[in-house]
């Protein structure tokens, strides 16, 4: 993903800010700690608009600056997002991951954190998918 611009960045976070109210869970910022600049998010978000289901499906995602790929942060946050689903969300029998068919690095971190492929080649938000399930 590209980088945005301040004002991108403010309706985003105001939309997630929205998520947790409506859905009761969103991504994380994901920060440097040493300086405390924002360089992502990671963490659940909730999908209403998946075509592959009728109902909403929770997913674990990240997108993080390019200064802090190779890090383990993907696989980190990833890790966390499973943990608050199977903690938080008892209800949701199966947990996805997205992303596009050229991110073979998201697709190793999916992998990492046990995530099976469940299927490729739909359209979604203007982009061909890949997705990943993780089920209890």
């Amino acid at each position: 993903m590209p980088a945005q611009d301040l004002e991108y960045t403010r309706s985003q976070v105001e939309r997630f800010r929205q998520r947790w109210a409506d859905d009761g869970y969103c991504q994380w910022a994901a920060c440097d700690v040493e300086s405390g600049r924002l360089i992502g998010r990671i963490g659940l978000l909730c999908h209403h608009d998946w075509p592959l289901s009728e109902a909403p499906v929770p997913e674990v995602g990240w997108v993080l600056h390019r200064d802090w790929w190779g890090r383990g942060l993907a696989t980190e946050g990833g890790q966390a997002g499973v943990e608050a689903w199977r903690e938080h969300l008892p209800d949701e029998a199966r947990l996805y991951s997205f992303t596009t068919p050229a991110n073979r690095r998201s697709q190793a971190v999916m992998e990492r954190l046990g995530f099976a492929q469940g299927g490729e080649g739909v359209r979604w938000h203007g982009h061909e998918i890949v997705w990943y399930t993780l089920d209890r």
